[in-house]
């Protein structure tokens, strides 16, 4: 992975950590009725798949563990349809699926190249 993309993979972490922020200690009934929690983890999610589409496609190739189409999938449905995003889903994701998430980006920044190489 190149400096570009690992720089990417940074900022989506980020994006990630500010989510978890959002969201420590918010039950799913509170999510439900806190307008500022709901658009700030879409506008968060939606940044994150911005940021999925930069990845080079060699990156993504060697990393395909990686869920980079779901990412930017999430994007397009906030972006795109926002107003009929489904919740559940949206919470799911949050609360579920991106620490499993930050935990395969976290593992690609540790990778070590092989010697010889970079």
């Amino acid at each position: 992975m190149n400096d570009r993309d690992k720089g990417i993979v940074e900022k989506i972490i980020k994006y990630i950590d500010d989510i978890n922020d959002y969201i420590d200690g918010v039950e799913f009934d509170s999510f439900m009725l806190d307008s500022k929690t709901k658009a700030a983890t879409a506008f968060a999610l939606g940044q994150i798949g911005e940021l999925a589409r930069e990845i080079q496609t060699s990156t993504i190739e060697e990393n395909s563990h990686v869920p980079w189409k779901s990412m930017r999938g999430m994007r397009n449905r906030i972006v795109h349809d926002y107003e009929n995003v489904d919740l559940k889903i949206l919470w799911k994701t949050v609360s579920t699926d991106l620490p499993l998430l930050k935990n395969q980006l976290q593992e690609l920044l540790n990778v070590k190249p092989p010697e010889g190489t970079e």
